[in-house]
């Protein structure tokens, strides 16, 4: 395409994304998105792949990029800008496909270069945030069905990334608990490339010989390992119902053993406001983890950070305020903004004050848990 309008896309627009171009995600009951945050394009069990890429939405959604406008389908990356700037995904991936020989002014015109296979929900923890969708076993304490993809439509996605494996920049596996999905392993088998970059989001639960995907995951040299931890010791356990920290800490020697990359994944909420300063100083110091995503809850609301009491938020904002100063994490990274959002959070007004006594009262009358001894500070 021409050099200046690719140089504007990429390095003056305010809105371009080049995801619709290269990258596509598959979700656990088979809906199709242009990315994390995407709206749904279609489902690939009622839907051929192939046509999906190539529907009116999609073009549609190119054809709002190339004009630099902001599109409900963007709008959720959008909402997660800080400072004007810094784009949750936008950022990840626009220098991931630019070097791309792709002709963005050709809105049929589609190369895998990228792939988030989000593509099942089985997942063996609990989280307390979480939801059916991405734990098989929230959906079976829940008495909810979730539909999934058919093995010959999970093949057809695994050839088209087989086909592409020598151009692929990233295979994003995320769950559910992507270490126990066996389309995962049955992927990984089949790619000769190991030199293709793997991210992988997991509890680490399972992150040992005895596990196929594991297994699998040695043999490539590029992997990162998005680990998820919200807090440390007795409170991760609640928060992340199944987990077990001394076992965290285990498999995380292990992974590390590897030599590959480490990231920390956590969720800012009401449970952790108070100690989501201790937790990452505690990754960054002991671990050397500085790459941190810091998630805000998109369903249940009430346990949003924002409603913690007073004292707690206050507490939390001076935390991270000092976080941010002592130039622990580096200026204007990812960390930095995702640590920045958690600021943001803590000083929205509050929605709803005590809807979350009600919630983890009844989750402790399923599993037999204590909030009120996880979140002593959270006791009214």
């Amino acid at each position: 395409m021409n050099p200046k309008k690719k140089f504007f896309l990429f390095k003056q627009s305010t809105h371009f994304c080049s995801v619709p171009w290269n990258h596509f995600e598959v979700f656990s009951n088979g809906e199709i998105k242009t990315c994390a945050k995407g709206k749904t394009l279609g489902n690939i069990n009622n839907t051929a792949i192939e046509e999906i890429l190539e529907n009116d939405q999609i073009i549609t959604i190119k054809h709002n990029l190339l004009e630099d406008k902001l599109i409900d389908n963007c709008m959720d990356c959008h909402r997660l800008t800080t400072d004007g700037e810094h784009y949750d995904l936008r950022n990840h991936y626009n220098p991931m496909f630019k070097n791309f020989d792709i002709n963005y002014e050709n809105l049929n015109e589609f190369k895998l270069h990228g792939i988030d296979l989000h593509w099942d929900n089985t997942c063996n923890f609990k989280c307390i945030y979480c939801n059916a969708s991405q734990s098989s076993l929230i959906a079976k304490e829940q008495g909810i069905h979730v539909i999934k993809s058919t093995t010959n439509n999970i093949d057809k996605i695994i050839n088209m990334v087989i086909e592409n494996q020598y151009v692929m920049k990233e295979i994003y596996l995320s769950g559910g608990e992507p270490l126990l999905i066996k389309q995962n392993a049955k992927l990984l088998s089949q790619i000769d490339n190991k030199e293709l970059p793997i991210r992988i989001n997991s509890n680490i639960s399972v992150a040992n010989d005895n596990n196929a995907v594991f297994l699998e995951l040695k043999k490539f040299k590029n992997v990162l390992w998005t680990i998820s931890a919200d807090t440390v010791g007795e409170k991760f356990n609640y928060i992340r119902n199944g987990g077990d920290w001394n076992l965290t800490l285990k498999n995380l020697e292990t992974i590390k053993s590897l030599g590959h990359q480490l990231r920390l994944n956590a969720v800012f909420f009401i449970g952790n406001v108070v100690d989501i300063f201790n937790t990452l100083e505690y990754f960054i110091r002991e671990h050397g983890i500085v790459d941190i995503t810091i998630n805000q809850l998109t369903e249940h609301k009430y346990l949003l950070a924002r409603n913690s009491p007073e004292t707690l938020k206050i507490q939390s904002k001076n935390q991270l305020k000092k976080l941010l100063d002592a130039n622990i994490i580096p200026h204007k990274s990812n960390s930095y903004y995702n640590v920045a959002r958690c600021l943001k959070e803590i000083e929205q007004p509050i929605e709803n004050s005590t809807g979350y006594i009600e919630y983890f009262t009844r989750l402790d009358k399923i599993r037999g848990t204590n909030w009120q001894q996880a979140f002593p500070e959270l006791v009214i």
